[in-house]
Order: C-alpha cells, then structure tokens, then sequence
C-alpha cells in the first residue's frame, strides 16, 4: 500500500494546496466548501431523481451512483482530484499512521503528455489550455482484512468504468471528446484520438509535416531545420531537449503513431 500511495501521488503531478478540501457523499448530500475561489476545481453539485450525484467542476463534471452515497469522499490538490472508499481509507489510515488506502480514481490536469508513460490511465479530453485524464490504481486499495469494507469497496470499483464513461469535459462525455481548438496546436487532438482523412482536407504537404513534427516536439524533440525549430520554439507548450538524431519514435502512443501514418499516405496523395 505505501508503494502504491506513491506512485499515485506521481501520477497526478500532487502538490497538495495548503487548504486542500476533502468531502463526504453523505446520505443527504452536503458538502464541504470547495477549493479556493478561482481554481478549476471550484464546484456545484446536483441530485437527479435517481440520487447520482454530479460535481460541476469548473471545466469537468463526474457523475457517482447513488449507492456510493456515504461511503466515498474527495481530496482535491492543485492538478488532481482524487476520490476514495471511506471505510477503507480510515482502517488503512489506523493501522499505517497516516492517510493511506481505498483509492478508486484520480481524475488529473496536465499540460504535458508524461502522462502516457503511466501503466494506468484514461485521457478523457481537453481544457482550455491542457489535458484532462483519469488514472486507476494499479494494485487492490480496499482494506482486506475486514470483509465487509472489502466487499463495499469491490462494488464501488466495478461502478467506477461507468463512471469514467460519463465524465463530461466541456460538456462532452469520454467516449466522444470534443476538443478545443488553440492556435498553438496545428492539430490539437493528434496525441488523444485517432484523425481522419477529413481532419486534413485542405492542408498543404508543408502544412501535413509541420503537423507531424507537432507530434514530435510534444515530445521534446528539436529539429535541424532553423525555421522548424524557430516555431516550435515560439510556442509555450514546447520544451525541446531531445536532440533529432537520438529521438526514439517508441515514445509515441496509439494514436500518434496512425495519425502520423495516415498524414504520411494523405501527403503521398496530394503531392
């Protein structure tokens, strides 16, 4: 459990806040004061006449089932929020000394993509200006040596594929992400969803490349050509330190990989 409480604290880039909040779905739907004002993690809640309840974020909204009502709470830290079983968090707290345990999911903020190195994560879409995603533990967070806190935290970790399902980013749910446009990004969505040939009608062959170099420097790499790097350098997300000739194209996720295929094929069709 120590290990893994780590390795979660590295997966959503936690610097806790100084006033970090934490609340409680409890059976009447209270909840303690949000993060401070101005943070995008500021929230509203509502109840349907199922009794899910949803958490407006500033940018996100979550909807939990009504059954984890009482038994889940949320810590919110400055990129993440994580939400946790309470019965297995207090036993795993009295028996390690220190908070600990029953995680479900984060749901993070990151404007980098280091996140795609983690063994266990869901890019659910983007904000204004960087990427939400959910991670997962990796390993069992329920207090094992109590059966009944076992079996309560089992069922609220099969709940938690649907609940992810149905986070909406920008009033968009997971499964079909509407990203938003940015005049830093060429293609925004090239690192977070597969493009089709009608992503890039009307671009140029100089246009398709200078795209395909996008997906490179969102992975640090720097280019020979002057007025390559030039551009790149010009833009706030960029941070290039990997030298072209010791970039190593395994880097690349799923998505990159095919979009950089298909821009390949659609340069070699319009030349």
């Amino acid at each position: 459990m120590r290990k893994e409480w780590g390795i979660m604290k590295r997966k959503c880039l936690k610097a806790s806040l100084a006033a970090a909040a934490a609340l409680c779905l409890a059976a009447c739907f209270t909840f303690a004061a949000g993060a401070e004002e101005g943070n995008r993690w500021d929230y509203t809640t509502e109840k349907d006449a199922e009794g899910n309840i949803t958490i407006h974020f500033s940018e996100a909204s979550v909807t939990l089932p009504a059954s984890w009502s009482g038994n889940c709470a949320m810590s919110i830290n400055s990129d993440s929020v994580d939400f946790f079983h309470i019965d297995s968090r207090d036993l795993w707290t009295q028996e390690l000394g220190y908070a600990n345990g029953g995680n479900l999911f984060s749901i993070c903020y990151t404007q980098t993509l280091d996140y795609l190195d983690l063994p266990s994560f869901e890019t659910l879409g983007n904000g204004a200006d960087g990427i939400y995603y959910a991670t997962t533990p990796t390993d069992v967070q329920g207090y094992y040596d109590n059966d009944q806190v076992m079996a309560e935290f089992t069922d609220m970790s099969d709940d938690v594929q649907w609940v992810l399902d149905n986070i909406q980013i920008n009033g968009s749910s997971g499964s079909t992400v509407e990203i938003s446009s940015s005049s830093d990004y060429i293609l925004p969505q090239s690192s977070t969803e597969y493009l089709d040939e009608s992503d890039l009608t009307g671009m140029s062959a100089d246009q398709v490349q200078m795209a395909i170099n996008e997906i490179y420097a969102r992975h640090h790499r720097k280019f020979v050509l002057q007025d390559v790097q030039a551009y790149f350098d010009s833009k706030s997300w960029y941070d290039g330190y990997v030298e072209a000739d010791e970039f190593d194209t395994r880097v690349m996720n799923q998505y990159e990989a095919a979009n950089i295929n298909l821009m390949v094929e659609y340069m070699e069709k319009i030349s």
